[in-house]
């Protein structure tokens, strides 16, 4: 209900829903737009006030005055970075700035490439975004590369410590059979432990024998025989078992235990990649109980993502080749809050419909 002039307005009340309307509408927002949204809510008419509410803002970093191209026509605000959301944060931290897709797509553009835009991930990282107030203020100050390092450091301290000192232990004694059987040059160990983590998880898909010598030419000396197995497997294919790792290896067992090593590094890069979507989402999840943030919609989410996880195989063989149940699921699952919040809005012809909704979004990430 519109208030009636002369009626009293808490501090910051007007500034607060200035930015609320800009958020609302996905392109900028002409002044006259704002002054009759200001008349409807608030009977306010005085067009200088407005005005100084309007510079007030600007001077916070809350919002950009976008001038116009020729002399007499209106002007226009918008708010379009990281820095204006970052202001708002701190000067008004009662909104709720994750509920508008505006502020979203603020931090997906600065997370993700044009190319990266439009891909699953983008899809899923909007539902969070959405669903999880402390994410959306996490990636507000942490880029999605140092958080991902984070989720890693979490992953093999935590959920996945027995393997991965398993492979560091793998890795010492190959180094040491390296160094004593097949190079004359000394490579230092962490140098060698490092390019053996690097390896390329898209190598089991495609790989030729001149790839696998391109990745190890800094480590010279390396057995022909690994090449040739690698290229051949794409270490997809069971190796003899390691029940025990020793303390010394002979020449003749280097290749086994190096190409072991491998395969447990590539299954471990594959395990997290199918994990860290619903690492974030449990410890956010858990983040926003703490603080009394959390919303019926986020545990819902997040409870049926991990059981879809859980049930399902992530994806099926070939490896990245199409889409699998669990991720048929995580989209049937992702149709319901699009239709319940309107979000994203490039299915927004759709919003009536979540069988609808869901074919769509089959056909978009198949």
């Amino acid at each position: 209900m519109p208030q009636k002039q002369g009626d009293h307005l808490n501090v910051g009340e007007v500034k607060s829903s200035i930015i609320m309307f800009i958020l609302q509408n996905m392109r900028s927002v002409g002044e006259p737009a704002i002054r009759d949204f200001l008349l409807q809510k608030y009977n306010v008419m005085n067009q200088g006030n407005i005005n100084r509410h309007l510079h007030d803002l600007q001077k916070l970093d809350c919002i950009e005055l976008i001038p116009p191209q020729k002399k007499g026509l209106r002007n226009y605000w918008d708010i379009t970075k990281i820095k204006n959301l970052k202001k708002i944060r701190k000067e008004f931290p009662k909104l709720r700035l994750n509920k508008h897709e505006k502020a979203i797509n603020i931090i997906i553009l600065e997370l993700c490439n044009d190319e990266e835009y439009f891909c699953f991930e983008w899809l899923k990282l909007h539902i969070q975004l959405l669903l999880s107030v402390s994410f959306f203020d996490t990636c507000l100050e942490i880029d999605i590369e140092t958080l991902c390092q984070r989720i890693w450091k979490s992953y093999t301290t935590i959920k996945d410590l027995p393997k991965y000192k398993r492979i560091n232990d793998l890795l010492k004694i190959c180094y040491h059979t390296y160094t004593k059987h097949y190079s004359t040059f000394k490579v230092p160990e962490g140098m060698f432990i490092n390019i053996m983590k690097k390896f390329p998880v898209e190598f089991v898909r495609i790989i030729t024998k001149k790839d696998v010598i391109r990745f190890f030419k800094d480590l010279p000396g390396l057995p022909k025989e690994i090449y040739s197995q690698i290229a051949k497997t794409r270490l997809s294919e069971p190796i003899e078992e390691i029940s025990e790792i020793p303390t010394e290896i002979d020449a003749e067992d280097f290749v086994k235990y190096m190409l072991h090593a491998l395969q447990l590094i590539i299954n471990q890069r594959w395990d997290f990649d199918s994990s860290i979507h619903y690492l974030l989402l449990e410890h956010f999840l858990i983040q926003d109980i703490l603080i009394g943030v959390d919303l019926y919609d986020e545990h819902y989410f997040v409870k049926k993502t991990i059981e879809n996880h859980d049930l399902f195989d992530r994806w099926p063989k070939p490896h990245y080749m199409s889409l699998g149940d669990a991720e048929l699921a995580d989209l049937k699952l992702i149709s319901e809050i699009i239709i319940k919040y309107k979000q994203p809005t490039r299915f927004n012809d759709l919003f009536d419909n979540m069988d609808e909704v869901y074919q769509k979004l089959v056909k978009f990430y198949s």
